[in-house]
């Protein structure tokens, strides 16, 4: 996944690197006293396990925990301060090493590791492993490939095209006729674990770049938050100037590479290759050698649930933009909005330097008052009259068909459809579920399949469109055309 648009130094002057050492997190990180202890938990609790979200009560007692471990047998503490007090200063702007903010419909604050800090740890593992060998083959290769796709790729003249196709087939051929003759050429043991190597660390690095893409989006729903706070002009002004911002994120060289990677990341064929390949390879003995297959036995459901922080991220912006379109402008509420906005403005205006001493004392938060006097009077409860009067059969003409064709769609059924074919595969899309399952009740079922997708955010809407038939009472065929919805497996949440 090529990841675009991240500034680089054009030149290694004193100025530059000055500024960069005093700006940076990740040259914070290490060069800080306590950079061993920082990486050491960091690494155990969200590189090594792949979490990206843990609440603050959990990562607290992680973390006392790892400091009194530490401190276990030593006259003098060396980390004399609490698990809160540490997380609190490596998330403020000075560190910036963890990211604290609060999940959806969620009170309690939770911590991510930020792309920067992730990148300096990142550099630290390459300097503590002990490869056996450097891969120098295997990476020429890679680069020769990636040449060779550049050049067809970019090459518009059909006739060369024809040319470079027919050439790899004429080797393709050949190759078919030397294994006919029984020669096979095979991979040595080194090359395989060479390959191998360099296979495992690309997908470790792929879950770095989901940070720092995320890390992306995040800034820009940070800035749009930002000015819609601080807005005092038309809506429509600024709405415009936001979705060309977002479709400029969109249409990136980054948010074009994001946007393949997921597709094909999504796409079943791909799931199913993936597995079957790394399947094969995890049983070649050159490379159980190497004794590294965990690192990668599960990178796909990995990488799955590293871009669905992703997209829930984006779904965050179209949230955002949706709650200002949403705005009710009543008489009565804009003066609420615009003290809110005071509030806010004044809260962006003292991030980077907050008060240092409480400002304002609050007794309480509200006024309590027992008045004896408010208590309502007692009232004596009424004895049921019950009649014992005799029942007549009554007479009508009324149709009781209207009882018994009531249409009942089993929303719970369909979900344990859903999952059940989500125990074979890591995502299946609405049709192929349909395709297991037709349709009974036609249109109510499939608006019912439609509730599930809104309600779980583990299903994924995608551009592409599919196609989804059924019969209704007649016997005729019924056709809906609508947008691909995709479930996952590894967080599917019904």
């Amino acid at each position: 996944m090529a990841i675009g648009g991240t500034a680089s130094l054009g030149h290694m002057e004193y100025q530059d690197l000055e500024i960069l050492r005093k700006k940076n997190p990740a040259w914070r990180l290490l060069v800080s006293h306590q950079a061993a202890f920082v990486i050491a938990f960091l690494y155990k609790e969200f590189i090594l396990s792949n979490r990206r979200a843990v609440a603050e009560t959990e990562l607290i007692g992680q973390l006392d925990s790892f400091i009194y471990f530490l401190n276990q047998g030593r006259k003098e503490p060396l980390f004399p301060r609490s698990g809160r007090d540490y997380l609190d200063e490596w998330a403020n702007d000075d560190h910036g090493w963890l990211r604290k903010f609060y999940p959806t419909g969620q009170d309690e604050p939770h911590f991510d590791l930020t792309s920067v800090a992730q990148r300096a740890i990142d550099w630290i593992i390459s300097l503590g492993q002990q490869q056996a060998f450097i891969g120098t083959e295997s990476r020429l290769i890679t680069v020769f490939n990636l040449l060779h796709q550049i050049v067809e790729g970019a090459e518009t003249d059909p006739e060369r095209r024809i040319a470079e196709l027919e050439r790899r087939k004429a080797e393709i051929e050949a190759e078919i006729n030397r294994v006919k003759n029984g020669q096979i050429d095979v991979m040595d043991e080194t090359k395989i674990k060479e390959r191998f190597w360099q296979a495992t660390k690309t997908a470790r690095e792929i879950l770095a770049d989901f940070r720092a893409v995320e890390q992306n989006f995040r800034d820009l729903d940070r800035g749009m938050r930002e000015r819609i706070a601080t807005w005092d002009r038309g809506k429509g002004e600024l709405l415009e100037t936001i979705f060309q911002e977002r479709d400029g994120i969109s249409n990136s060289e980054q948010g074009k590479s994001f946007r393949a990677f997921w597709n094909f990341l999504m796409s079943t064929s791909y799931q199913d290759d993936f597995r079957d390949t790394l399947d094969k390879v995890l049983h070649l003995k050159p490379v159980q050698e190497l004794k590294i297959a965990s690192e990668i036995i599960d990178i796909n459901n990995e990488w799955m649930d590293a871009g669905a922080y992703v997209q829930e991220t984006v779904a965050a912006l179209s949230q955002q933009l949706r709650r200002y379109v949403d705005e009710n402008y009543l008489a009565e509420e804009r003066r609420i909005i615009q003290l809110v906005r005071e509030i806010e403005n004044h809260a962006l205006e003292i991030r980077n330097d907050p008060p240092r001493e409480y400002f304002i004392n609050i007794d309480g938060l509200k006024p309590e008052f027992n008045l004896p006097m408010d208590r309502p009077l007692f009232i004596p409860h009424q004895r049921p009259e019950i009649k014992d009067d005799s029942l007549n059969i009554g007479l009508g003409d009324i149709s009781a068909e209207a009882l018994f064709s009531q249409i009942y769609v089993d929303k719970q059924k369909l979900a344990e459809q859903i999952q059940r074919l989500l125990l074979e595969r890591d995502s299946v899309s609405l049709a192929q579920v349909i395709a297991k399952f037709p349709l009974d009740l036609g249109l109510a079922e499939l608006v019912t399949y439609f509730v599930i997708a809104s309600e779980s955010q583990q299903s994924f809407i995608e551009d592409e469109t599919e196609e989804i038939s059924w019969e209704d009472e007649t016997g005729k065929v019924r056709i809906a055309r609508l947008p691909r919805i995709n479930f996952v497996r590894s967080l599917m949440k019904i």
